[in-house]
């Protein structure tokens, strides 16, 4: 049964194809940019992991993901996007400072209602989204407003078209209980989450990470193939294996077989990992992505986590709304006067 808390953290997580939706609304008040040569997004924690999923679904420019506050050396051609839904990020702000310093073609996601007055003032466009208390539980109030300025800004071609697509999905799958009954009974009474991802499920890796974290205050890592193959695979042999380890594989059949068709056949080789990794007596679990777009694809692996870690949260019986670590560190922190 779960808590007043707890139901109010699942109903928030849950609105996620709502969010993407109701965001769709927003298009044309969102600021196009021209002459874009490469795209930069600023961002920690719940608003950081915006830059993660758009490095995976634009092919055709160079994305870097800024989580903290220095950033790379930029050009004029680049655009720039600073996603702090709170609006007094401090890594955050200090990056786009000098973000300024490079380029004008700058936007601010943000519920912000003083962040946007700043903006206003400073001839930044800033998309002031709805404020749903909870960062980490608004991915799609952050998420779809950012793919919509790629858009416009004819970096990406059909963000519309997906968002629409990975919303009426996500709404299929909050519906599914038994899936979701199945990936809580592997991971009950487990105090460490390793997930793994490739270079495709990155992103919904590093969520399923950040999500377990916060709401069900559990310990949990993520590493990437091929490049585990290299290291971490080691760490599986018999005197290692402990009963309270869940592994979770997070897959996407198109993305594996396009490797293969590259002349690297990622599917055979993670099945093989899969397979060692079983023999020493581990259960591994698998989820697999659905969808048609890259986007679509990557919302179907993180959402199934987003929802497993309020339930995650009952199971334990942790309150998935407090952060009390994460407040007392950022507690007093500087404000930057420019803002």
């Amino acid at each position: 049964m779960l808590s007043e808390e707890q139901t109010l953290m699942l109903n928030k997580v849950a609105d996620l194809p709502v969010q993407l939706l109701q965001s769709l609304s927003l298009k044309d008040s969102i600021p196009s940019f021209d002459g874009i040569d490469e795209v930069a997004v600023i961002g920690m924690g719940g608003s950081g992991i915006v830059g993660d999923f758009i490095k995976t679904v634009v092919k055709d420019h160079m994305v870097h993901v800024v989580k903290g506050s220095d950033l790379p050396r930029l050009g004029d051609r680049t655009l720039v996007i600073a996603v702090t839904y709170s609006g007094g990020t401090k890594e955050t702000l200090a990056a786009l400072n000098k973000a300024k310093e490079y380029t004008n073609k700058i936007v601010m996601i943000t519920s912000s209602k003083d962040m946007e007055q700043s903006c206003n003032k400073q001839g930044i466009g800033c998309v002031r989204v709805v404020n749903n208390s909870y960062s980490r539980a608004s991915l799609g109030y952050m998420l779809a407003p950012a793919l919509l300025v790629l858009e416009n800004s004819r970096i990406l071609s059909s963000a519309c078209k997906d968002i629409r697509e990975a919303s009426d999905l996500l709404s299929t799958i909050a519906g599914d209980k038994s899936r979701l009954g199945m990936l809580k009974l592997s991971m009950l009474r487990r105090s460490l989450a390793v997930i793994y991802g490739d270079e495709f499920t990155r992103a919904a890796a590093l969520r399923w990470k950040q999500m377990l974290n916060e709401n069900a205050k559990m310990q949990c890592y993520y590493d990437v193939y091929p490049e585990l193959l290299h290291n971490e695979i080691e760490v599986w042999y018999e005197h290692n294996i402990s009963d309270d380890t869940a592994l979770i594989l997070l897959r996407d059949e198109m993305y594996e077989m396009e490797q293969a068709d590259n002349g690297y056949d990622l599917y055979a080789i993670i099945n093989k990992s899969k397979r060692l990794i079983s023999s020493k007596g581990m259960n591994v679990t698998e989820v697999w992505s659905v969808g048609r777009s890259p986007l679509a694809r990557l919302l179907s692996l993180s959402y199934i986590g987003d929802l497993l870690s309020v339930h995650l949260a009952s199971a334990r019986g942790v309150d998935p709304t407090k952060i009390p670590n994460i407040d007392y560190i950022k507690k007093e922190s500087v404000v930057y006067d420019q803002w």
